[in-house]
């Protein structure tokens, strides 16, 4: 019997969504933070098939993190890249390197790591860095490489009923906000870049957004104190909250650890 795959996600979450963000570590599912968040985003492979089902008993959405436009040499499927495959590296990354998103070989080992999200019954997937056309690489691709690309994440997220979502890249939103499902975006407060994202809350689409304190020691999990988020910076995550933005303060471990302003 032919099965007709699915052709759209099977989930579309909406603004102001709760969310975490853990890759450093498997996820600890009985942690005090598990009840704050509604969405998990969490790492493809560090993560179980059995710590999706109990998050989904849980009443939580799970997507699976994974570096779609870089290789990194300690992943399971890292072999499957060949060297004329790579660019440089990613600067304070040890052990990765930018991808021609553009070979057949590349996508294929996406494609795999999509079939795994599926395997495993993620609820979506979470493509990171896409945006290599903004970044010095050695490998000239170009803002209509990264939408390809992207639409292309998409159509194979959604042949499976995974959702998707663009990271970062407000640069190409306009052209593929039509395909994704949400936005996961990193210190556009610190950047001043709010105003990109807008377009997927008009659209009634999340923007899953963080921002990190200083330092690589702040809101460490054994710290309980109040982060250097204050005054001016902290006003301006407010306002991204009150725009509709799922706002959070991370440590750039990205540990469970989670602050909610």
């Amino acid at each position: 019997m032919h099965i007709k795959k699915p052709s759209s996600p099977s989930w579309q979450p909406a603004p102001r969504t709760t969310w975490n963000y853990v890759l450093s570590h498997r996820v600890h599912l009985y942690h005090p933070t598990i009840d704050s968040a509604q969405v998990w985003i969490v790492d493809l492979f560090d993560t179980t098939a059995e710590d999706v089902a109990t998050l989904h008993a849980r009443g939580k959405k799970v997507v699976a993190y994974f570096s779609a436009g870089s290789y990194e040499n300690w992943r399971p499927d890292a072999t499957a890249s060949a060297a004329s495959d790579l660019g440089g590296g990613l600067e304070g990354w040890e052990g990765e390197k930018w991808l021609d998103v553009r070979r057949a070989r590349v996508r294929e080992i996406m494609r795999k790591r999509i079939e795994l999200a599926a395997e495993k019954e993620f609820d979506g997937i979470d493509p990171d860095n896409i945006d290599a056309y903004d970044n010095v690489i050695g490998l000239s691709l170009t803002k209509q490489d990264a939408i390809d690309y992207l639409l292309w994440l998409a159509t194979e997220a959604h042949s499976r009923g995974l959702s998707i979502g663009l990271k970062n890249g407000g640069d190409i939103a306009e052209k593929v906000v039509g395909r994704v499902q949400w936005c996961v975006q990193e210190q556009c407060v610190q950047y001043g870049d709010e105003a990109e994202y807008e377009m997927f809350i008009e659209q009634g689409k999340p923007v899953f957004h963080v921002e990190y304190p200083k330092g690589e020691d702040a809101g460490s999990e054994s710290q309980n104190d109040e982060q250097d988020f204050t005054g001016e910076k902290l006003e301006k995550i407010v306002r991204a909250r009150e725009m509709g933005f799922s706002s959070i303060v991370k440590n750039v471990r990205l540990d469970q650890w989670v602050q909610y302003v």
